[in-house]
């Protein structure tokens, strides 16, 4: 494969995991239910996920942790961008800038909390392609209502 290809394949894993957080309570782009078998296609069996809010290891519980996390937003927007993905064989380490839109319950009344953010991840060349071995949001700047917990 050619580092162009890799550059890609390992691009999308990100892209694919932050669009379908937007549309894991709706309606999932490809109708296949999210489960831990559905997130073995973006991630290594050891994974681990660190966000300003917790974390996650492993892929077992990985679809009922995620769940979680959406439960506490009507709806979600993630929009990532400048990627650069530096190469090392069958490794690779991934940096990002997010910025995402999270809207609260009708309910609940509360403006929008958005919240820009940087991405570090480290991907790892699997017989099936490449998969997200680590995953982690930082925290840059936040502004409006954050989540009622």
């Amino acid at each position: 494969m050619s580092a162009l290809s890799d550059r890609a394949e390992i691009s999308e894993l990100l892209d694919r995991y932050l669009t379908d957080f937007d549309t894991l309570l709706t309606q999932p782009f490809d109708h296949v239910p999210r489960d831990d078998a559905w997130y073995r296609r973006l991630f290594t069996e050891d994974l681990r996920l660190t966000f300003p809010v917790g974390g996650h290891q492993g892929i077992a519980g990985l679809a009922e942790f995620q769940l979680a996390a959406k439960a506490n937003w009507a709806r979600t927007q993630h929009i990532s961008s400048n990627h650069v993905v530096d190469l090392d064989g069958d490794k690779a380490a991934l940096r990002a800038q997010l910025l995402v839109t999270h809207v609260h319950p009708v309910e609940l009344s509360r403006p929008h909390f958005t919240a820009g953010s940087r991405i570090q991840a480290l991907a790892v060349r699997a017989q099936e392609g490449w998969r997200l071995d680590e995953l982690t949001i930082s925290l840059i700047w936040t502004s409006g209502a954050p989540p009622v917990r």
